[in-house]
């Protein structure tokens, strides 16, 4: 009785202890005892046999293990004869031309060891990638063009990276002869296994021949003479097999072992990558600036070449008019008439201005709404295709700076494209975070990037976002123009 009150105390009901005895009906004191115990029996089950096993087969054959297996093999394999060639050439290299340096042949043997190096590395950090790891971020190097020729070899000898790769392409002599060599046995030995019963009757089986053989099995057991052929061939295929079962986690950890020593060589230093970052902001930040300062100064003269001067001639026609009240009334109504219609021209233009600044119908309806409203209003036949991720958002100062971008290039279509028609496709891309917009015209191409041109101002407003922006204009068109902004400025 008491136990039963424990168990039930356990479920949580209310219930009172008196002598040794609970205080609770008897039925609904057996039916929460058996539902405890039948929870119990539920959370202590464990799996059967056949169930481990299948659960084990089942993780063996998976096929994410067996995904990047054949790509890590060839990996491997092929270690094994690059470093045999590569690195022994780039030693022979750095040693003659070290040796050789004081009579000048050395400096070129010692350039070109550099760029082999250079050439070996950017080639492992492809095939690492191949093999499926994670992409290394090769160092900057420096700009040669520019240079003389002293000093483009001042800037390649003394270059850290530089010789950080030298002595990559020397650690690889001896890590992609072991890895390779490792791979290659092993596969070999599956191969052994899978193919011995062809030719087991060409081979040493008996306990003699394998002595005579230098093999030590299974000469420790002298099994009948009619029994060596089957053992051996049995024995070979267990080999095999094992060898096939541990071929996922060799060819993964002898490739994570050539990523991380090839990080540590061939990647980019943590400094570099933040200077570049922080190189890139700057260069943000300063289109973003130009941008701001061209759209305040367009705005500028927009106000006083349209509604400024629409304003004066206002205030003119309706000083006039005042004077002709007494002496002329019909010509002071036709000027008061002129005026009610130059002000309504003039609340047109400071509308399209004030949509400029910030469009309503972005504000309300969205991104793909404004664009619609864009082609409705553009001279050329226009066509706008739309495909956003719903789960991704995109930021109002991105969608803001999207149209605008649009808004110019359609402007500079009208102007010198000679086109006949404009297709705008607007993406997002949920896997990196951004949204793509194509525009499309059938003009006669020739469009290129100019400094202080429409097309180099659209590019810094572009880059101000943080995006991209790239265009194809070949003689005779089409002309394609290419945007890919970040969906957050975050």
């Amino acid at each position: 009785m008491v136990d039963d009150c424990r168990h039930l105390s356990r479920l949580g009901n209310d219930r009172c202890r008196l002598g040794g005895l609970c205080v609770q009906p008897a039925e609904v004191r057996h039916k929460l005892l058996g539902e405890w115990m039948m929870n119990q029996n539920t959370q202590s089950k464990t799996p059967s046999v056949a169930q481990t096993i299948g659960s084990a087969f089942r993780s063996l054959f998976d096929r994410e293990r067996w995904a990047l297996v054949p790509r890590q093999s060839v990996f491997l394999l092929t270690a094994l004869p690059l470093a045999l060639t590569v690195p022994v050439v780039m030693i022979c290299l750095v040693s003659i031309g070290a040796g050789l340096t004081i009579l000048g042949v050395g400096i070129v043997l010692l350039l070109v060891a550099a760029y082999l190096a250079r050439w070996f590395g950017a080639l492992e950090i492809r095939r690492l990638a191949w093999a499926g790891a994670s992409p290394i971020e090769p160092p900057i190097w420096p700009e040669l063009a520019a240079q003389t020729w002293p000093q483009r070899v001042r800037l390649v000898l003394f270059d850290g990276h530089q010789w950080s790769y030298v002595v990559y392409g020397g650690l690889y002599l001896v890590l992609g002869t072991v890895t390779g060599s490792v791979a290659l046995v092993w596969i070999a030995s599956i191969f052994t296994g899978a193919t011995r019963w062809l030719w087991n009757d060409w081979a040493a089986t008996s306990p003699e021949e394998l002595a005579q053989a230098g093999l030590w099995w299974p000469t420790l057991w002298s099994p009948p003479p009619f029994l060596h052929g089957p053992l051996t061939i049995l024995a070979y295929t267990v080999l095999g097999a094992a060898a096939l079962v541990g071929l996922p986690w060799l060819t993964r950890n002898m490739v994570a072992l050539h990523d991380r020593i090839a990080r540590v060589f061939l990647g980019r230093y943590s400094p570099e990558e933040i200077d570049a970052q922080m190189a890139g902001l700057r260069r943000s930040r300063q289109s973003g600036m130009a941008a701001e300062g061209r759209t305040l100064r367009k705005l500028e003269r927009d106000l006083h070449d349209g509604p400024q001067q629409q304003l004066l001639r206002l205030q003119l026609d309706l000083a006039a008019a005042q004077r002709k009240f007494s002496s002329d009334p019909e010509h002071a109504a036709r000027l008061v008439q002129e005026a009610a219609l130059r002000s309504a021209q003039t609340l047109n233009e400071l509308r399209s201005l004030v949509r400029g600044l910030a469009p309503p119908i972005l504000q309300d309806r969205g991104l793909a709404a404004a664009l619609a409203a864009l082609a409705e209003r553009n001279a050329i036949p226009t066509t706008v295709s739309t495909a956003f991720d719903p789960n991704l958002e995109i930021e109002a100062a991105v969608q803001q700076g999207i149209y605008f971008v649009v808004a110019e290039l359609l402007a500079n279509t009208i102007k010198h494209s000679t086109a006949s028609s404009v297709a705008i496709v607007c993406r997002t891309d949920a896997a990196e975070q951004t949204v793509v917009v194509t525009l499309v015209d059938d003009g006669q191409g020739g469009a290129k990037l100019l400094p202080g041109h429409g097309l180099s101002g659209i590019a810094e407003r572009v880059e101000g976002l943080g995006g991209q922006f790239s265009i194809a204009s070949p003689q005779g068109g089409p002309t394609t123009a290419t945007l890919r902004i970040p969906a957050g400025l975050s």
